[in-house]
């Protein structure tokens, strides 16, 4: 029985305390929903336990809520077509698929872009296939939206982190946000200010600044996902409170599990396992530098410049913004350009929920302010 007017839209959600960059684009998700089709129930539904460790998948006393729901449409988020999906929600979604509901994927992307994993997520898209396929960076459109009834080449849905959560202004110094939780922080400085080794160089602002990166620290840390940790526990150093003038914020992005000498280890630190304070302070940031690709998704959503410390391939996701050199040197987005491209997903998807459930689409102008 369905006790809501609309159709019932759930977002798959959660691990906001293992990563609040989740919160971005599923918060997002819902957003966009919303504004494409105000008619439906759009709600947040917990995401499967899996995720806690993925190579493990979902534990045997784990109760499957989601698979159970009777949904018109579940959503599933970002690269949900991975190795691990089987132990994770490949039964959730076969089972909603079977009782009728539609699934639709927004913001999709891969872990990987070699010929195997495509292949693999093929064949894993197959028996579910996606009624509604967005994607966030067009490698992955190409490689996978043939496999569902719409698609469409789109951006990351956390860039709508501005319209849900407009700036809220703050009397701290101006300042620049430093988030590194997966890796150690590197020394960053200008270079009229810097010494020592230099391993890397950038320009921002019309002058070069310099990078120093712990070598070996930082090999572990991709190597070991639990080596920040023990990282935290033997180098006790921490960063400066301000560079080249400016405050720095730094953020992590990972309360869960929390250990207060990893977090806390240097000043002006943020930690939390909701997203709008961390949304803020990227809303206000006049520079942020991270190793996690949606704090910088976040950060030129409000129009402002970051750079990205990563080697996931994961960051297609920023070329598709025009941000291809954002790896090399702090980028900000066309502003205009993502005003554009953000009214025409919201427009396309209208659209798509119009033909499928019956109602007209939402009047669509501009999705930002």
């Amino acid at each position: 029985m369905n006790d809501t007017p609309g159709p019932r839209i759930g977002v798959l959600a959660g691990y906001w305390s293992t990563n609040v960059g989740n919160a971005f684009f599923q918060l997002g998700a819902q957003y966009v929903l919303e504004r494409a089709f105000p008619g439906a129930h759009v709600f947040l539904i917990g995401d499967q336990p899996g995720y806690w460790n993925v190579r493990k998948g979902n534990p045997p006393n784990a109760l499957d809520y989601v698979k159970h729901l009777d949904l018109d449409a579940v959503v599933v988020l970002g690269p949900y077509v991975r190795p691990e999906m089987e132990g994770i929600t490949g039964q959730m979604l076969r089972a909603q698929h079977r009782k009728g509901a539609k699934i639709i994927v927004l913001a999709a992307g891969m872990m990987q872009y070699d010929k195997d994993t495509i292949a693999l997520s093929r064949r894993l898209m197959a028996e579910c296939p996606p009624h509604i396929f967005t994607t966030r960076d067009t490698e992955t459109y190409e490689a996978l939206g043939d496999l569902a009834t719409h698609a469409f080449d789109g951006v990351d849905v956390a860039t709508f982190v501005s319209d849900l959560f407009p700036k809220v202004s703050s009397d701290l110094d101006p300042y620049m946000v430093v988030n590194f939780d997966q890796i150690p922080e590197p020394v960053i400085a200008p270079s009229d200010a810097f010494t020592g080794r230099v391993d890397r160089t950038f320009e921002f602002e019309g002058r070069a600044w310099c990078v120093r990166q712990p070598k070996s620290r930082t090999e572990w840390s991709y190597r070991k996902r639990a080596y920040p940790f023990l990282d935290a526990m033997l180098f006790r150093k921490p960063g400066p409170e301000r560079i080249d003038g400016k405050l720095v914020i730094r953020t992590d992005h990972r309360y869960n599990p929390f250990l207060m000498l990893k977090s806390y280890r240097s000043p002006n630190t943020y930690v939390g396992d909701i997203p709008h304070s961390y949304l803020s302070i990227y809303a206000n940031s006049q520079l942020t530098i991270s190793n996690r690709v949606h704090a910088c998704v976040a950060t030129v959503s409000y129009g402002n410049p970051a750079m990205l410390f990563t080697r996931s391939p994961r960051a297609f996701l920023l070329k598709r913004l025009g941000l291809e050199g954002i790896k090399d040197r702090p980028e900000r987005v066309d502003m205009d350009f993502l005003r554009r491209e953000k009214a025409a997903l919201v427009g396309w998807l209208g659209e798509r929920l119009a033909e499928t459930y019956g109602t007209a689409p939402a009047r669509v102008t501009s999705p930002v302010a």
